[in-house]
């Protein structure tokens, strides 16, 4: 029996030709093209060919999707959509904008507001992704200050998320202040002290505070006066009850901490913007049980590192890792006792990590 016959299929056997073109944005108006369009005309996003706008500036107060965004103006609250314009670009950021973000909102067509330019950011808390495309995650933007909060028990005091979070910080440009809560179940001050010393010493704000007993919450609330302040930390260490101390009638929502492993609970979905009766902003961020640097900080790690800026300039090389260099300042001052071992240690594994 004879094989039956393939069915022919006609081919193209047309060769591709190379064209040449005057202009190359004449690519811009290919629309099957999207992808590379934006991957190499990113820069023009903030191009507007719109009339007829009037623009008012405000700033985000909080982000209920990816594109639709609550815009204090004026102290006036309004809900906008991000211009279509602006969701046409490739962008480094896991979403287009964040809380804190000054905007231009167009305010001709109310109530369709709308989001036509987000404004360059001052600085950002940002954290990233895990894998081989560490996309930014920005935790909150253009503010003064990150109070970064810690329990002393139920969860256990961690100083290397802390050391993470200081990282990140100094990375940033961020006055970063260290609150440990949950004091009142302290039951050695020599422990305290051991661990919160070379904070204290490298000029690091520590304040202990409990809202069983009010101790240290008259301090911190001084320091937050007239600033604008994200609370960050670890899942479970009372930022949501420190705020509900300091400021009674927002009431945000609170969770008892698991006591099997000592983990706490997200009761802060989202980030939000919202006001301190005594001055400034409060931006209150959920609970991170990671946080994570990019690679590209690597390099920067042992300078900033809590204590090691002030010794990186005695090191004997200009990209010393403090880690098998000779004449390191970092290694010397290790084995003289003015760095503890633990908070080394811990540098090694954020160096390492990335």
């Amino acid at each position: 029996m004879k094989q039956k016959d393939k069915k022919k299929v006609k081919r193209y056997s047309g060769r591709l030709l190379n064209i040449s073109l005057p202009d190359l944005d004449i690519l811009d108006d290919i629309k099957d093209q999207a992808l590379y369009k934006t991957a190499r005309i990113g820069k023009k996003s903030k191009i507007s060919f719109k009339t007829g706008m009037t623009l008012a500036q405000g700033r985000i107060t909080e982000i209920k999707s990816n594109y639709l965004y609550i815009v204090e103006v004026d102290s006036q609250f309004h809900t906008a959509s991000m211009s279509g314009r602006l969701k046409q670009f490739l962008y480094q950021s896991h979403a287009l904008a964040a809380v804190g973000d000054t905007v231009e909102l167009d305010t001709s067509a109310a109530p369709d507001y709308r989001i036509e330019n987000v404004l360059p950011r001052r600085n950002a808390l940002t954290r990233y992704g895990s894998g081989s495309f560490q996309k930014q995650i920005v935790l909150a933007a253009n503010i003064d200050q990150v109070i970064i909060t810690s329990s002393w028990r139920m969860p256990i005091f961690k100083p290397g998320l802390i050391d993470r979070y200081l990282c990140i910080a100094a990375i940033q440009g961020i006055k970063a202040i260290i609150v440990i809560n949950k004091i009142d179940l302290l039951e050695d001050s020599k422990e305290l002290e051991e661990q919160t010393h070379y904070y204290r010493d490298n000029g690091i704000p520590v304040i202990c505070t409990s809202v069983v007993t009010g101790q240290g919450m008259d301090e911190l609330k001084e320091l937050l006066a007239n600033k604008d302040s994200v609370f960050t930390g670890h899942s479970g260490t009372g930022k949501s009850s420190l705020i509900n101390y300091l400021e009674p009638q927002l009431n945000l929502l609170t969770a008892e901490v698991s006591d099997s492993n000592e983990k706490g609970k997200h009761t802060t979905t989202q980030a939000v913007l919202l006001p301190w009766s005594f001055g400034g902003h409060l931006l209150d961020t959920p609970g991170i049980k990671t946080i994570t640097l990019h690679s590209d900080d690597k390099a920067m790690i042992p300078r900033v590192f809590p204590g090691f800026e002030s010794l990186y300039d005695n090191c004997r090389f200009r990209d010393c890792s403090h880690n098998h260099e000779e004449d390191c300042a970092v290694l010397q001052a290790m084995e003289a006792g003015q760095i503890p071992e633990e908070r080394y240690y811990s540098y090694l594994n954020i160096y390492e990590d990335l």
